[in-house]
């Protein structure tokens, strides 16, 4: 059934996510935060199917921004549009190079809290 491959694969995207999260408050000596920061965080997941961008007008399928979020696991499939603004203000394509690759993105909140 489709909603258990969607229950299995949002469960293992959050065990994902408390893995990466706890490595990151390790890192920052805050390892005691950790659990009080899972526990008051909610997980939602959102599957988006983009369109390859025309090339009437502008060449791009969604315009540039930021996550507001704490963070965001983005789970590319086929279609490579996911470019990146990097710190010197270049563009670079994200290539997940195996089907079964993931981008652990650093949201706003996360930003602010470290």
């Amino acid at each position: 059934m489709a909603s258990d491959s969607v229950d299995s694969y949002a469960k293992v995207m959050m065990e994902l996510d408390h893995v990466v999260t706890r490595m990151v408050f390790e890192n920052y000596g805050m390892e005691k935060y950790h659990d009080e920061h899972i526990r008051s965080t909610s997980h939602f997941i959102q599957f988006a199917k983009y369109k390859e961008p025309t090339k009437a007008g502008r060449d791009v399928g969604l315009e540039s921004h930021t996550d507001k979020n704490f963070n965001t696991i983005l789970h590319q499939n086929h279609v490579n549009g996911l470019e990146i603004n990097t710190d010197d203000d270049k563009w670079i394509m994200f290539d997940p190079h195996l089907p079964s690759s993931v981008l652990f993105i650093a949201g706003d909140m996360f930003k602010v809290c470290t």
